[in-house]
């Protein structure tokens, strides 16, 4: 389970980074066309930035938050160590007890 939150974050982090990228190339842009002096380009660049690495706090927070919900609802807990077998046994078990719900 720490595997899939870690690569979940990182996977943030890399979207981070190319939008940081993106981000320093739109600026460029703007100063080339007028748009922005470049004077500013950077400080308007980093406010951009700081905006992005606030959502994606925000976002990481949001899936942790999540996935402890999730875990506490299948009765785990954090320190509980499952395998892949186990998590699709929990899910043939949930889906079994939407089956029968159905009925």
């Amino acid at each position: 389970m720490a595997n899939i939150i870690e690569d979940s974050i990182n996977f943030g982090m890399g979207l981070f980074a190319y939008s940081r990228e993106k981000i320093e190339d739109l600026v460029e842009k703007m100063v080339a066309k007028g748009e922005v002096q470049r004077k500013d380009a950077q400080g308007f660049a980093n406010d951009l930035i700081k905006k992005g690495e606030a959502q994606r706090e925000e976002i990481s927070r949001m899936v942790k938050d999540e996935v402890r919900t999730t875990l506490q609802d299948v009765g785990l807990t954090a320190d509980t160590r499952i395998t892949k077998e186990d998590i699709r046994e929990i899910i043939k078990e949930e889906l079994a007890a939407a089956k029968a719900d159905e009925k």
